[in-house]
This record gives C-alpha cells, structure tokens and sequence, in this order.
C-alpha cells in the first residue's frame, strides 16, 4: 500500500468515526430526554413542585401553552407550580401521567429536540381512604426541549386533552377536567385559585369532538413530507367554548 493509499484510508476512518460519534451522541441526547420527559411525569402524579420546576429550562423562551392559557418563562412555570412547591396540595390528590408512544425528533445542531407523547391517566381526590372523585384522561404533549451546559430541559409544553370522563359523571369536556385539575378540588379542601396565566387562552376557537388533529411536529418518515392535518384542521368551525388545544 503506498503513502498515498494509507492517507486516504486514514481519512476514510476519520470520517466514519465521527459519523459514528454524531449517531452516538444522537442516541444518547434521546435516552437523556426520554429520561427527563418520564421523570417528570412521575414528579406530576404527587405534584412535586420544586422537581416539576427543576425540569425546565432557564430560558426566557420557556412557556406552558395550557388549556387555561399560557405561562411565560421560568418565573411562569414556578408561578404556576407554587402551591405544589410549598406542599400545598391536598394528601389525597393524585394525577397519574403515562407518557407512552414517545416520537423525538432532534434537531442538526443537537442543541434543541421536539418530542410528541400520548399522556394517559388519571386525577383522584381521595377522602378517608377512600376516592371520592377522580377522572380518566387521555391528551397529548407537543414538547420542546433544550439543551443547557450539557443537560437536556424542558424548554415548552403544548398540552392538549382530546378526551375526559369522571368516574361519577361520565364523559366532561376538556376545560372542566382542567379547571378541576388546577384548582385540586378535594372534598373538603379549599385552596386559592392558580394564578392567571400570562396569555389567557381564547376559547372563541377551541374545537372538541370535530375532527381537530393536533399539530404534528415531525414529517413523514417515508415520504419526509409534512403531514396534512393544517388542511383538515382549516374545514372545521369553531364550536364555541365547548373544549381545548
């Protein structure tokens, strides 16, 4: 083998190595956030304030794009968290979060990732061991995630429950089973209300039971093209304040 064929066999490794270093750290960067996103369901099911609000970002970009509206950077999320922080939340609560069906998407400079999740389950009020209220949910997570000093982050939550039944009521629209998660109703508990957010969400234009199709982050991984709901969603009236996206 001449010089000039070791050279370019040497090349030829250098390239596939860092190929593989980039494929490597592609893999790792997802365990890492598939880690993050299911640690903090586990943190929500008891509403462990400070470890929910550990998992954001410090960016001025963080917001959560909830069913009562939107809360803005981290000063937002710790807002929205306070009580739970504090302890706050009533013994007997739970909210169970079962994030399944993960799709991450990372992006080229490896600095940012979006992830799509179903989040099934349930919020209970229990009242002398027993549950005394509680409902199924079943919504779906846009996230966006970070990378800061190494360490992936949540960086924005786009949270949307399509469908909701109460174990005594049967089937509720969305807003109600939100408005009895932020407010933690508990027979026999009163604690003051969330604060407002920082956007009030315009529920002029919410659609329930249409047909709406919540916004897809990724393509199609055949095709690469994006998907079609933007056209379907666009056929659909609104439907007054009769649920949430």
């Amino acid at each position: 083998m001449t010089a000039e064929e070791m050279e370019a066999k040497i090349r030829s490794l250098e390239e596939k190595l860092k190929s593989y270093e980039k494929r490597l750290q592609l893999l790792e960067d997802i365990e890492a956030i598939k880690r993050l996103q299911k640690a903090y369901n586990y943190y929500v099911e008891h509403m462990m304030g400070q470890e929910i609000i550990d998992c954001f970002a410090d960016s001025p970009d963080v917001c959560l794009d909830w069913l009562e509206g939107k809360y803005l950077g981290k000063e937002g999320v710790r807002r929205y968290f306070a009580r739970a922080a504090k302890g706050e939340n009533p013994p007997g609560f739970s909210h169970q979060l079962m994030p399944i069906a993960g799709l991450i998407t990372v992006d080229p400079d490896g600095r940012t990732a979006k992830g799509r999740w179903y989040a099934f389950g349930g919020v209970f009020m229990a009242k002398d061991g027993k549950v005394d209220a509680g409902s199924l949910v079943s919504g779906l997570y846009e996230m966006t995630y970070i990378k800061e000093d190494g360490i992936w982050k949540i960086l924005a939550i786009k949270w949307f429950i399509p469908y909701s039944i109460t174990i005594k009521e049967g089937w509720v629209m969305p807003e109600e089973t939100a408005r009895r998660i932020i407010n933690w109703e508990a027979p026999g508990q009163k604690l003051p209300p969330m604060p407002a957010p920082d956007i009030p969400i315009d529920l002029s234009v919410l659609r329930y039971v249409s047909g709406y199709i919540f916004p897809m982050h990724f393509v199609h991984p055949v095709t690469g093209r994006p998907s079609t709901e933007a056209s379907r969603n666009a056929r659909l009236k609104p439907m007054g304040k009769a649920g949430g996206h």
